[in-house]
């Protein structure tokens, strides 16, 4: 992760300093909770993609260890690679039981026989009631969802930067270079370039691949770097090299609590996900179960979200976090009705020559920054 201020990034840093401005919890929240939660007690262990990190660490303390302290079940967190995983579970013996998958990721996996469904019965009804905007699966189970947003100078504009992507797409009203995701299917640069030229965010898919890279022939002057690190953007803003673009919530506020001055605005955000899922082939496939839905409760997804500013998937854990915290969560009710969901059926969904949709954007893509297009 490229390092800003000559350090790196910190996400912990905005949690204090947010978690500074918070309230207290509402007798409502307290209210909300389940009397008795169901029981989920057991031996043995569960094999867990941790993430590393901050993220791993968030997940430990949220998740892992209160898990092993209610059930008794051993968590064993390991590292993850997307091509040992396919192939682990191809072979048989997949390196863990429990998995994240982006939100564009997991339809493939289902699709093609590498998932198990999701056992609900373990789960609290008011819980399991309460996901959204993204709904529970078949095979997956939303863990953390994030936005893509419109982030720009704060000292060059104020308050007034731009705020919708016509804005950024506007160089007479907002002038400076730009830089935006490389096009595929996680950066959303392909939604931004047709909201950009006013489609209508609620009618965007399925995507106008020729509307879009009309688009983005407009922008594409103005464009300093196509991003492929999410810390790109924050960096390029803070330097001054750029004066608007594309970068995650999370990225943005990390780097504010550093000391940078980057404004960014829910409107037209795209909101995106990870989720749980168990792979087939898992040894230990109660205690997955389990842990899943231990992580879906309310008040632990309230937990992971004091250690790591990903928002719950669970809508029900706004109800126990504290209020400065939540203002910095792309799910928040303000925040919400402002931006799209990621369509990921669309992006995983095959056209006509039975390739899926992500891979022609990326192909599609190579040939128009080629000049072939």
């Amino acid at each position: 992760m490229p390092k800003v201020f000559n350090r790196k990034i910190g996400r912990r840093t905005f949690i204090m300093s947010t978690a500074s401005m918070a309230g207290v919890v509402t007798a409502r929240s307290l209210l909300s909770a389940p009397a008795i939660a169901k029981e989920l007690k057991g031996n043995g262990e569960v094999i867990v993609y941790d993430g590393g990190g901050s993220w791993g660490e968030a997940k430990k303390r949220a998740y892992f260890e209160p898990f092993e302290k209610e059930t008794g079940i051993k968590v064993i967190p390991r590292p993850r690679g997307d091509t040992e995983m396919r192939a682990g579970v191809l072979a048989g013996a997949p390196r863990y039981d429990l998995a994240i998958l982006s939100g564009g990721t997991a339809p493939t996996f289902a699709e093609e026989g590498l998932l198990l469904p999701i056992d609900y019965g373990w789960f609290e009804d008011a819980d399991k009631n309460s996901f959204d905007p993204i709904p529970l699966g078949k095979y997956s189970v939303p863990h953390i969802i994030y936005s893509l947003l419109i982030a720009y100078g704060g000292a060059r504009f104020g308050n007034a930067g731009p705020s919708s992507w016509a804005d950024v797409w506007d160089m007479e009203k907002f002038p400076g270079k730009r830089s935006l995701a490389m096009g595929g299917l996680n950066g959303a640069t392909f939604e931004a370039a047709l909201m950009a030229d006013g489609v209508d965010p609620k009618r965007l898919y399925p995507l106008d691949w020729d509307r879009a890279f009309k688009s983005l022939d407009r922008i594409k002057p103005h464009i300093v770097k196509w991003w492929q690190s999410g810390a790109e953007c924050p960096q390029l803003i803070v330097n001054e090299i750029i004066s608007a673009g594309s970068a995650w919530n999370g990225r943005i506020s990390a780097a504010n609590a550093d000391g940078a001055n980057i404004g960014f605005t829910w409107n037209q955000g795209v909101l995106q996900y990870d989720n749980w899922v168990v792979l087939k082939g898992a040894r230990n496939i109660e205690n997955t179960m389990k842990l899943v839905a231990f992580a879906s409760r309310a008040k632990n997804q309230a937990e992971f979200v004091k250690h790591i500013l990903y928002a719950p998937t669970n809508a029900r854990a706004y109800d126990f976090i504290e209020g400065g915290l939540a203002q910095g969560l792309p799910t928040k009710r303000e925040a919400r009705g402002t931006q799209i969901v990621q369509n990921y059926e669309f992006w995983s969904a095959k056209d006509s020559s039975g390739e899926a949709n992500n891979k022609v954007a990326v192909a599609q893509w190579n040939r128009w920054i080629a000049g072939t297009r």
